[in-house]
């Protein structure tokens, strides 16, 4: 029998099932109600962080033309510095980021600098949508590291033992036609149609996600699809492999049901809670109540420069000096933030430290490493974020110096300084050096795939497979 009949005649038995239409399209659908799920996700957070650079734009040109004005309060370093301007820093828009929403929700996209301490926006941790925090997102990640497992179960699961019990392999054999080969054949049609259905909605997905590609979405949705198609193939692959060893269908859903639960559900939580045991978070009472600490303390010595100012000033009744105020905000900012830096840099390490142990741990489940590589492709994992804290943090410097420099030495704000305010420029991501950077684990995945593929045609080479000695009727 020609392969080309083998494959055509097992077509037909999908669409005689109805297992075309009701699963492969339903697939379809929900990557594509995943990738509006997602557009409209990113889209908000989009919209927000334009209308806050847009606010402040607006605001530093008005205080440019106040400046060039003689306006006092415009032209004060400190009073623009510490009391009306703030300027708003966002992550840079990745490709295809709606895919996989990731820590989206959970960290930051966008921070409020001001010439205040780093303490001020950096504890900025609530969620915007504390519900869909809760719930999950429903994305694209998701049904790829989730339900496509579940639909090569389905669809695979009885690819030998079904044939066996339909006794259609003993025919095949007493035909003189080789069971492996019409086994293989079977195996094929089903992990192509799946493939194709995967790759096909990931592209419409990511149409949505993205309408104009560049070069870096192109390297993005090849990774996507690249990783999507061999974390599939493992599961095929694992679902012939336990077909060819249990003794009924029914034997067969059981085994990899359960390995879905252990490698999919189990093993990813079991990785969370070591990362999280084996580097603990941080105290968050002990961060409140030094940051409450170093307030008191910074307001005591406030209290005491007015009073020496006063006292050196004892012709001035009424306010401070603005000038001198505003050093005496700068000096306790200064001080707030060097007993806050250490820990706050203690929380950034430990965060760092549980994403290298669960790097470390992401081989022992396939769909652990397949949602890191995802998300690190869609710039939503940690690692992305941490970038655009550390970013942050340096441009923070920027903006306090700018300001604190020309407090410090009496300099007026001109209106050409507001030309020159520090600018933020977001890390971008290398479509290219993320594409190099997930090969050896796409390396590996592809290598325990061909492995349990050589352990199942090895399998299927034994003549007690196909008379079923591996059932219980074959083994009495």
């Amino acid at each position: 029998m020609r392969s080309v009949d083998i494959f055509y005649s097992e077509l037909t038995l999908l669409h005689r099932e109805q297992i075309i239409p009701w699963v492969l399209v339903g697939l379809l659908v929900a990557m594509v109600f995943a990738g509006f799920s997602g557009r409209i996700i990113i889209k908000e957070k989009r919209a927000g962080a334009l209308w806050a650079s847009d606010e402040a734009r607006v605001l530093i040109e008005s205080l440019k033309q106040q400046a060039a004005a003689g306006s006092e309060t415009a032209r004060s370093p400190g009073a623009v510095a510490y009391s009306v301007l703030s300027m708003p820093v966002s992550k840079a828009a990745t490709p295809l980021e709606g895919l996989a929403i990731g820590q989206a929700d959970l960290l930051p996209d966008t921070y409020r600098l001001s010439a205040r301490g780093v303490h001020t926006f950096l504890e900025q941790i609530d969620p915007e949508n504390s519900l869909r925090l809760v719930s999950g997102n429903f994305d694209v990640a998701f049904l790829v590291v989730w339900v496509l497992p579940l639909l090569a179960i389905g669809f695979l699961f009885d690819v030998v033992v079904g044939e066996r019990e339909r006794g259609v392999l003993s025919l095949a054999m007493v035909a003189g036609a080789s069971a492996g080969r019409f086994i293989w054949h079977k195996w094929w049609v089903r992990f192509l149609l799946l493939a194709a259905v995967t790759t096909v909605s990931i592209v419409i997905a990511a149409w949505i996600q993205e309408p104009a590609w560049t070069a870096t979405t192109a390297y993005v949705l090849a990774g996507w699809i690249l990783t999507s198609v061999i974390y599939l193939a493992l599961w095929c692959a694992l679902a012939l492999v336990v077909s060819t060893g249990a003794g009924s269908s029914e034997a067969a859903a059981t085994r990899l049901a359960g390995a879905w639960l252990v490698f999919v559900v189990l093993s990813p939580a079991v990785i969370n809670l070591i990362a999280g045991n084996v580097m603990p978070s941080p105290s968050r009472v002990e961060l409140t109540a030094t940051l409450r600490e170093a307030t008191e303390q910074a307001d005591k010595a406030v209290a005491a420069e007015r009073d020496r100012w006063f006292f050196d000033h004892p012709d001035l009744q009424g306010d401070m000096d603005r000038r001198a105020y505003y050093l005496s905000v700068a000096r306790s900012e200064a001080g707030i933030e060097k007993i806050m830096a250490p820990l706050l840099e203690e929380f950034v390490q430990n965060a760092r430290d549980q994403q290298d142990v669960i790097e470390l741990m992401k081989y022992l489940s396939p769909g652990t490493l397949t949602f890191r590589l995802l998300t690190s492709l869609s710039g939503s994992d940690g690692r992305q974020h941490a970038n655009f804290r550390d970013a942050v943090v340096a441009n923070h410097r920027d903006w306090r110096d700018f300001f604190v420099t020309r407090l410090e030495t009496d300099a007026p704000l001109t209106a050409e300084d507001y030309d020159r305010l520090p600018t933020f420029v977001a890390p971008q991501i290398d479509g290219h050096q993320l594409i190099l950077s997930s090969s050896v684990p796409l390396l590996l995945m592809l290598a325990l795939t061909c492995l349990l593929c050589l352990l199942g045609s090895r399998k299927l080479r034994s003549t007690d497979l196909i008379l079923g000695a591996y059932s219980p009727a074959g083994s009495r």
